[in-house]
């Protein structure tokens, strides 16, 4: 029964990855609609931005483009990190992975609320949850599992 829950919750932090990585995607070929979605109430500054001062408007699409990267590459650990899991059930890989899409997921959402981006944080509101459902689930099998102490 805890093994199938270990499954269960790695086979959703796995969805979740990928979940990741195509946020991603979205974030780096769809930087037009993303930086008309992030200026929508004050969008003269962002004509002004893109029409007179153009390094700042660069800096604000280069900044979008490189949360995009950072997202395909948090995707494909948390991916590889449940596809491990599933195979071995590792309690330091869990660790690991619990530690790194929390933090991930919730700089992503910090970041979203900060450029005030609906669509942003409604989608990663989403992924944040759906990876603590898939990291909750196993962690009865966890904590009763004993380990050896060094």
């Amino acid at each position: 029964m805890n093994i199938q829950r270990v499954k269960q919750g790695a086979r959703i932090t796995l969805y979740n990855g990928i979940y990741m990585i195509l946020l991603g995607i979205y974030q780096v070929f769809f930087i037009k609609t993303n930086m008309r979605i992030t200026f929508n109430s004050i969008f003269l500054l962002w004509g002004f931005f893109a029409r007179y001062n153009s390094n700042v408007a660069y800096l604000f699409q280069l900044f979008n483009i490189l949360i995009g990267i950072l997202l395909i590459s948090q995707g494909i650990l948390i991916v590889y990190l449940s596809d491990f899991i599933i195979k071995r059930k590792e309690k330091m890989t869990w660790t690991i992975l619990f530690l790194s899409g929390i933090i991930s997921w919730a700089a992503l959402l910090v970041i979203s609320i900060l450029f005030n981006n609906w669509l942003l944080i409604v989608l990663t509101a989403i992924g944040w949850l759906t990876f603590l459902l898939g990291m909750v689930i196993p962690i009865k099998y966890y904590i009763e599992k004993n380990y050896k102490e060094y």
